[in-house]
């Protein structure tokens, strides 16, 4: 039987993405972990000329941080939205935004297999950050792209994290596990896990192991598979 199934005791687990995961830190504590928060990535809004939304059938979100970027603008008329991701839904409801569409599994695979029946040809615009995929935009429906923020590598703490031993690091963006490795980065002595296929992707690509990725990819899913593997008599 397992005793600590559930249980995060004695467990440090580290968050590398560039936004908080306050639900998630909450829980990784209340598990009985320590719940640490080193960016591993930093984003920068751009200033450049919005489109003309009008111009569009839909708007797509796959991330939190291109939907947080664009509650900025104050947009009071816009098109259907579809996003990739309970999250990147919440931010746009959160700022006063109807969502339209969200595929089954929260990914850009599996979106671009969904959408474009649902999309009936109509032209869409995909807001993005500067290092997306061209995923969305290789879809067969009329798409635009409008870049509007850029992602930058925070190195130094990438170094930091490189020289700990013996954590569970959370890795949510191919973006991260670069700069993890960029840092001399070498999964020794880590438990690893990824949120999303295309991180996981990216770290085994990069001869890393992935020892946790949850079915749902959200941080809060992957951290009760976190407490779910940890198992000792």
């Amino acid at each position: 039987m397992c005793k600590n199934e559930g249980s995060l005791k004695g467990k440090t687990i580290i968050f590398t993405g560039s936004s908080y995961p306050q639900e998630a830190a909450i829980k990784v504590e209340e598990l009985g972990g320590e719940a640490v928060y080193l960016p591993l990535i930093e984003t920068s809004i751009r200033q450049t000329e919005k489109p003309d939304f009008a111009n569009y059938g839909w708007l797509i979100f796959t991330s939190r941080t291109s939907a947080q970027a664009f509650c900025q603008l104050h947009e009071d008329s816009v098109p259907k939205i579809a996003a990739v991701g309970e999250k990147t839904a919440e931010v746009l409801r959160t700022n006063g935004y109807s969502v339209d569409f969200i595929p089954y599994v929260f990914s850009a695979d599996n979106f671009v297999k969904e959408f474009p029946a649902v999309a009936e040809g109509q032209k869409c615009l995909f807001i993005k950050g500067a290092l997306a995929k061209n995923t969305i935009a290789d879809m067969p429906i009329p798409v635009d792209e409008w870049i509007i923020y850029d992602t930058n590598l925070k190195l130094d703490n990438a170094q930091l994290l490189k020289d700990m031993k013996h954590q569970t690091i959370i890795f949510a963006s191919p973006s991260a596990v670069s700069a993890y490795r960029k840092a001399g980065g070498d999964w020794k002595d880590a438990e690893v896990a990824a949120i999303g296929h295309i991180t996981e992707k990216a770290i085994k690509d990069e001869c890393g192991h992935i020892d946790f990725i949850p079915a749902t990819y959200t941080y809060l899913d992957v951290v009760n598979e976190i407490a779910k593997g940890r198992c000792t008599e």
